[in-house]
């Protein structure tokens, strides 16, 4: 991996920062990863994407047609919370093989395909905002900047997975019969506090793996 240890963990410091203290900040970058995840794996299934809103309270809704196959309604509903975790391990991924440009022009593009699903002006506000914060940095900031901000990224995306499921922690608290894991529960047998636990597990494994890999633990 081209970084240092040292860049590894300033650059995963400062991203706790903005995913944690700043988190009312934040939430909404990390908003549209969830929904980009509900959005993609819609599209992988085949069902229509019929638009994607993100919310002031750092939420978000994907809507698709009201007929879904099982299926795939499960691995859609899933694919909201593991989101932002799996965009950052494929960061992690680009980041060992010494490609921090990669990242960033990966992440412009798919910011790109989620901003013709948006359909509500904070949404707009948040996917370009980020887009265009990715794509300066991308074109115009030297390699060494470019590599830094590429850690502090994929951090933020892993940190901020499991952020977000604090909200879902509370949700599932206060019976929202319209988070997630409510969905998942009525989908199958099992209930809404297994489908917390096991997206806690997920990201929070995602974080470890993946920020072992940044600071050099595994090789």
């Amino acid at each position: 991996m081209a970084g240092s240890l040292g860049l590894a963990w300033t650059s995963g410091v400062v991203a706790w920062v903005a995913a944690v203290p700043l988190w009312r900040f934040t939430q909404h970058t990390i908003a549209v990863a969830h929904e980009g995840g509900h959005a993609m794996f819609g599209v992988l299934f085949g069902q229509k994407v019929h638009g994607v809103r993100v919310t002031a309270d750092g939420g978000g809704e994907t809507r698709f047609s009201p007929s879904m196959p099982w299926l795939a309604d499960l691995f859609i509903t899933l694919a909201g919370y593991l989101g932002p975790s799996a965009l950052g391990l494929g960061g992690v991924f680009l980041l060992a093989r010494g490609q921090p440009e990669m990242v960033l022009w990966a992440s412009v593009g798919l910011l790109a395909v989620i901003l013709l699903m948006i359909r509500n002006p904070l949404g707009f506000v948040a996917v370009i905002g980020t887009g265009v914060v990715l794509y300066w940095v991308a074109r115009h900031w030297p390699d060494p900047a470019q590599l830094a901000f590429g850690y502090f990224w994929v951090w933020f995306l892993l940190i901020g997975g499991v952020r977000t499921i604090t909200g879902l922690f509370w949700a599932t608290y206060r019976d929202d019969r319209g988070s997630d894991a409510a969905i998942l529960q009525k989908l199958t047998v099992l209930p809404d506090i297994f489908w917390l636990a096991l997206f806690w597990l997920g990201t929070m494994a995602a974080l470890v793996y993946g920020g072992a890999t940044l600071l050099h633990l595994r090789s």
